[in-house]
C-alpha cells in the first residue's frame, strides 16, 4: 500500500493538478457566450471602464479629469441588464452577445457596445451632463440665444416628428409647458469658475414673449431682446424636448417612442412598461431630475435610442443593414474605420451616407465629433476590451483566409490586475533620449542627472484623448513612495488628489505614454509632492504614429488647486537629484517641465533639474506659474525659459540681478543661475537676498535696483557632500511641519 499511495499521489498531480494526459482529466466546456457571460466579463473590466470611459473633464481648469458624477458603472450595468436581457419594449434588445454565434457573436456585441460608449463619451460623459446645455453661440458677439432650448445648430426639436407610419408615437409639443433643465453638481461652484448661460427652459409666450440672449463678455442676461437661435426661434414656447440622457436624446419623435415603449403610454395600453408611472412626453425632464432614481433611466433612454436608430437601421435603397455590417467589421479584422464613421452619421443625422435620402434624416450642421468618436471607439476596443485590431489601412476590409471569421478571443483580466495598464507592443528601434546638459549653468552647478529609467524602446502610443490615457489615481490620503524600478511607472500617468502625498526617491521614475496631452504626474485638491531623486518624463510626441492627435509634447509635473479654495492648493518640494523633464515634440511644441497653477498652490525648489521639452515650433518652459500660484527657488538648474503669468509669483533667494528678460546670479549654495523669464497679466518676479549669503550687488525687495549688502554669510557647507534625504527623513519632516502648521 506504500507504493499504491505514491501512485495515487502521482496520478493526482498528473491528472488533477497538472491536467496532463487523458486519465481523470475532463476538459472544461467552452464558455457559453450569453448575456450573463458578458456581464461578468464587464465586471472584471470595471476599473478600466470607470477610469477611462466614465470620466469627465473640467473644461475651465485645463480639462482636469475626474470620475463622472452623472454616469456611473453600476447604473450602467443595471441599464444594460434591463435592455439586453429583459428588453426595452416589444422585442427590442440591446445587442451584447449572440450565443448561437459563439465567440463571433460575443465580439460583435463588444463592438456594438464600444460604438455606443464612444458616442456617449462625446455627447454627455465628457461634460458630465445629463441635460443638454448651451454650446452654440455667435462667435462675433459671444451671445447665446436663450431659445437654444428649442434646438441648436439649425434644428427645431419640437417639429422633429415621427414618419407617417409612426406618427401616433410623436409627443405633442404642449404650449403651456414650463420646464427648466436641472443643473449638475459639477456645473456649480467650486467646479464652475464664473457665470454661465442659464439652464435650458421652456415657457409659454404669455410669460416670456421674447427669450433674449446671454452675453458672455459681460455675463449679462437680456430677456427683452428679440434674439433668434440658429433655426430662427425667438421664444421658448413648447421647447421642452432638448437633449437628455447619455446620448442626449432629442426631439418629439425620440421621446415619444421612448414613452410609447417603456413609459406611461405603454402602461395605459396594457403593455409591459419599465416606467409605468412616468410620462416622458409631458415631462422629459424626468430622465434627469431625480438623481438617485434616474441614474438608470439616463442610460436606458440612450440604449433605447441606440436600439431604435442604430441597431434597427436599414437603408433599403442601398441595402445597408447595421447588424450585417457589424458582423462584416468583426469578420474583417476590425480594421475598417468607415464602419464607425457610418455609425456616427446614423446617430447624428439619421443615415449612414450624407446627404440622407431616408425620412429620418436630420438636416443640420450639428457637430459630429467624428474624430473624437473614432478615436474613442478604437481605444475602447484596443486598450480596454483588449481586442487586437488589424493594422490594415483605413477603409480596406481584411477578409480572413478561406472566407472564415478573424474574430479574436477577448482577454480575461485577473481580478488583481492593475486597473489601467493595457499591454504595450514595443518596436525595437529607437531608444528613449536622456536630457541634454543644462547650458545655462557653470561648471560648479549641478549637472542634470540621467533619466533613472533604463533605456527602452518607444511604446506604441495610446493615441488617446484624456479619457483613455493610462492613468493611475491615488486619492486615499496616504503616502505613496516610488524608489525603484519595481515601484516605478512606464507608459502611465499618475493623478494624485484629495490630500494624498507622493514621494519620489532615487531609483524611481514616472514616464507618461507617448502622444498624450496628459502630464506624467498631476497633483490637485490639497496633495503634496516631495522629490529627493528619480525622474519624471512628460509624453514624447512621436510623429511616426498616426493614431495620436497630439503633436505637442506632454508636461512633466502639474501642481494644481483643482477647486476654488486656497486650502485645496497643492504643494511640491524639490531637492538635489530629482529630474523633471517636459516631453519633446519633433513637429510641435515641447512640453513644460513643471507647471504650478491656482491660488494656494506652491512649489519650493531646493535643488533638482528642470528641463523644458524641445519642439520644432517652440520649446517648453522649465517652469510655468499661473493664476496666483507661487514658486520659491533656493537652488536648482533650469534648461528652458520660465514664464510667470496671471498674478502668479516666482521668488529667487540669493544674489541676483535682472536685466530685461534675463535673471542671473548665484544661490546660497553657489549654484549659478542665468535664465530668461517672461511675465504677463500681472505675473511677478521677486529677487530676495538672504542672510546666509553676502551679495555685492544683490537687489532687495525694493523695485529699485540699488546695490545692497546682506549680513556676513554663515560657513558654507561642501556642496558635493550634501546628503540625499531618505524616505524616513522626508516623512518625519512632513509630519513635523504638518503638526505645527508650519509647512507653508
Amino acid at each position: 500500500n506504500f507504493l499504491e499511495q505514491r501512485r495515487d499521489n502521482f496520478e493526482t498531480l498528473i491528472y488533477d493538478i497538472f491536467k496532463l494526459g487523458n486519465g481523470r482529466f475532463e476538459p472544461e466546456p467552452p464558455p457559453f457566450y450569453d448575456y450573463e457571460y458578458a456581464e461578468k466579463w464587464l465586471h472584471l473590466k470595471r476599473p478600466k471602464i470607470e477610469g477611462n470611459i466614465l470620466t469627465s473633464k473640467h473644461h475651465e481648469l485645463g480639462r482636469v479629469q475626474y470620475y463622472s458624477q452623472a454616469y456611473r458603472f453600476l447604473p450602467f450595468i443595471s441599464a444594460l441588464r434591463t435592455t439586453a436581457k429583459y428588453g426595452a419594449g416589444d422585442g427590442r434588445y440591446f445587442f451584447v452577445a449572440d450565443p448561437g454565434e459563439g465567440l463571433r457573436g460575443f465580439n460583435a456585441g463588444l463592438v456594438n457596445l464600444a460604438s455606443f460608449l464612444a458616442n456617449a463619451m462625446a455627447e454627455s460623459i465628457d461634460h458630465d451632463s445629463c441635460e443638454e446645455f448651451h454650446w452654440e453661440k455667435d462667435i462675433a458677439t459671444g451671445r447665446y440665444a436663450i431659445s437654444n432650448s428649442c434646438g441648436q445648430n439649425g434644428r427645431n426639436y419640437g417639429t422633429e416628428s415621427c414618419p407617417p407610419w409612426q406618427s401616433f408615437m410623436t409627443c405633442p409639443a404642449a404650449t403651456d409647458a414650463e420646464l427648466q433643465a436641472s443643473i449638475s453638481e459639477t456645473s456649480e461652484p467650486p467646479f464652475r469658475l464664473g457665470p454661465k448661460p442659464p439652464p435650458f427652459q421652456c415657457m409659454p409666450k404669455s410669460n416670456l414673449p421674447s427669450s433674449g440672449f446671454w452675453e458672455e463678455p459681460t455675463n449679462t442676461l437680456d430677456n427683452n431682446a428679440n434674439y433668434p437661435n440658429s433655426y430662427g426661434r425667438t421664444d421658448v414656447e413648447g421647447c421642452s424636448f432638448w437633449g437628455r440622457g447619455v446620448l442626449h436624446t432629442r426631439g418629439t419623435c425620440n421621446f415619444g417612442k421612448f414613452n410609447f415603449h417603456v413609459g406611461s403610454r405603454a402602461a395605459a395600453q396594457n403593455r409591459p412598461s419599465l416606467y409605468p408611472d412616468l410620462d416622458f412626453c409631458s415631462d422629459p425632464g424626468l430622465i434627469c431630475s431625480d438623481e438617485e432614481r434616474t441614474m438608470d433611466i439616463r442610460w436606458v433612454v440612450g440604449m433605447f435610442e441606440w436600439i431604435d436608430r442604430v441597431q434597427d437601421y436599414y437603408d433599403s435603397a442601398l441595402d445597408w443593414n447595421y447588424m450585417r455590417e457589424l458582423y462584416k467589421y468583426v469578420d474583417g479584422g476590425m480594421s475598417d474605420d468607415s464602419f464607425i464613421d457610418k455609425v456616427n452619421l446614423i446617430l447624428a443625422r439619421g443615415c449612414h451616407l450624407y446627404p440622407c435620402s431616408s425620412y429620418f434624416a436630420v438636416e443640420s450642421d450639428r457637430f459630429l465629433y467624428s474624430n473624437e468618436k473614432r478615436t474613442n471607439f478604437r481605444n475602447i476596443l484596443k486598450l480596454l476590451f483588449e481586442l487586437p485590431l488589424s493594422e490594415a489601412s483605413p477603409n480596406t476590409p481584411v477578409a480572413p483566409p478561406g472566407g472564415g471569421s478573424s474574430f479574436v478571443q477577448p482577454s480575461e483580466p485577473a481580478v488583481n490586475r492593475p486597473p489601467t495598464k493595457p499591454p504595450t507592443v514595443r518596436p525595437t528601434t529607437v531608444q528613449v533620449q536622456t536630457p541634454s546638459p543644462v547650458k545655462s549653468v557653470t561648471t560648479n552647478a549641478p549637472t542634470i542627472l540621467p533619466v533613472t529609467a533604463e533605456p527602452t524602446t518607444p511604446r506604441v502610443p495610446t493615441g488617446s484623448p484624456i479619457e483613455l490615457s493610462d492613468i493611475t489615481q491615488w486619492n486615499d490620503g496616504e503616502t505613496h513612495v516610488i524608489n525603484s524600478k519595481e515601484t516605478s511607472f512606464l507608459d502611465e500617468s499618475i493623478v494624485v488628489t484629495r490630500g494624498t502625498t507622493f514621494l519620489l526617491e532615487p531609483g524611481g521614475y514616472v514616464e507618461a505614454p507617448l502622444n498624450t496631452n496628459w502630464p506624467a504626474v498631476r497633483l490637485s485638491i490639497g496633495s503634496m509632492f516631495a522629490g529627493t531623486g528619480g525622474a519624471i518624463n512628460g509624453s514624447y510626441a512621436d510623429p511616426s504614429f498616426l493614431e495620436g492627435e497630439y503633436e505637442d509634447g506632454g508636461d512633466g509635473l502639474h501642481i494644481n488647486n483643482g477647486q476654488s479654495s486656497d486650502v485645496t492648493g497643492s504643494k511640491g518640494s524639490f531637492f538635489d537629484g530629482v529630474v523633471i523633464v517636459g516631453g519633446d515634440a519633433p513637429i510641435g511644441v515641447g512640453g513644460n517641465a513643471l507647471y504650478v497653477n491656482g491660488f494656494g498652490s506652491e512649489a519650493k525648489i531646493y535643488g533638482g533639474s528642470f528641463v523644458g521639452g524641445k519642439g520644432a515650433k517652440d520649446n517648453g518652459y522649465s517652469i510655468l506659474v499661473q493664476n496666483s500660484a507661487k514658486v520659491h527657488v533656493y537652488s536648482g538648474s533650469f534648461d528652458g525659459e520660465i514664464k510667470v503669468d496671471r498674478s502668479a509669483e516666482i521668488i529667487f533667494y540669493g544674489c541676483f540681478k535682472r536685466d530685461r528678460l534675463q535673471v542671473s546670479g548665484t544661490f546660497p549654495d553657489e549654484t549659478y543661475l542665468d535664465v530668461s523669464i517672461r511675465t504677463s497679466y500681472g505675473g511677478e518676479i521677486t529677487l530676495m537676498a538672504v542672510s546666509e549669503q553676502e551679495c555685492d550687488t544683490a537687489p532687495s525687495m525694493s523695485p529699485t535696483n540699488f546695490p545692497t549688502v546682506s549680513p556676513r554669510p554663515t560657513p558654507k557647507y561642501n556642496h558635493g557632500d550634501r546628503k540625499t534625504q531618505s524616505f524616513v527623513e522626508i516623512s518625519l519632516s512632513l509630519a513635523s511641519m504638518l503638526l505645527f502648521g508650519l509647512f507653508w
